[in-house]
């Protein structure tokens, strides 16, 4: 059976906007992959700063902050940091190049993804603290779209799913000291980093059929 008859048919017209969603989808898996580099470096090498290359995202602070790293403050998720738009912004064009893969409701959920990423933006730019958690939203969204199709690997729908509950519930729970919260934490952050590699291999591929 064709991997692609659950969805509709790929569009050529579309097939730009798939290698985008397909490289957005890359870069952030990147970015957060360079992040968890930096964090394992810097938990090897006790006095090396993180953030070697990038300040840290949001989500490794939060981990810190689980894991008790020593100077690790809250005050640290405040502020603006282009990282974050950054990936915030990322998120948004994956869910807008999927919502021209999925039929109906499939595409009207991944518009709303879309929607979440960009109203998280504007709310982070104007609090500088709250609106990132719309990442694990838009994530956990898409994911569940996907179990309709047969398009993405049940791998990745799992790794969204799983990873965007797991990083949202200890986004929620800064300030809870708890092993298995942190554990799950880390957990999530794989799953997510692991989700964006194959959300972007399936878009790149969707973009060469079309």
């Amino acid at each position: 059976m064709n991997r692609f008859t659950s969805t509709k048919t790929p569009d050529s017209r579309w097939s730009w906007l798939y290698k985008v969603g397909g490289a957005a989808a890359l870069l952030a898996g990147m970015l957060l992959l360079i992040g968890m580099i930096s964090l394992i470096i810097s938990a090897l090498q006790p006095g090396t700063t993180s953030g070697w290359l990038f300040r840290d995202n949001w989500l490794i602070v939060i981990f810190k902050l689980h894991a008790e790293f020593s100077g690790i403050q809250p005050g640290l998720l405040h502020g603006l940091n282009l990282l974050d738009v950054m990936i915030l912004a990322l998120v948004g064009l994956v869910s807008l190049s999927l919502s021209t893969a999925f039929r109906k409701a499939g595409k009207t959920w991944s518009l709303i993804a879309f929607a979440l990423s960009m109203i998280g933006i504007v709310l982070f730019i104007g609090t500088q603290i709250a609106g990132r958690s719309t990442v694990m939203l838009a994530v956990l969204i898409i994911s569940f779209v996907m179990l309709r199709n047969e398009t993405f690997s049940r791998l990745a729908i799992y790794s969204g799913i799983l990873g965007s509950v797991f990083l949202f519930v200890g986004d929620l729970s800064v300030g809870v000291h708890s092993n298995l919260i942190t554990f799950l934490f880390g957990v999530g952050y794989v799953l997510l980093i692991t989700w964006f590699f194959l959300i972007a291999q399936s878009l790149i591929r969707l973009g060469r059929v079309s």
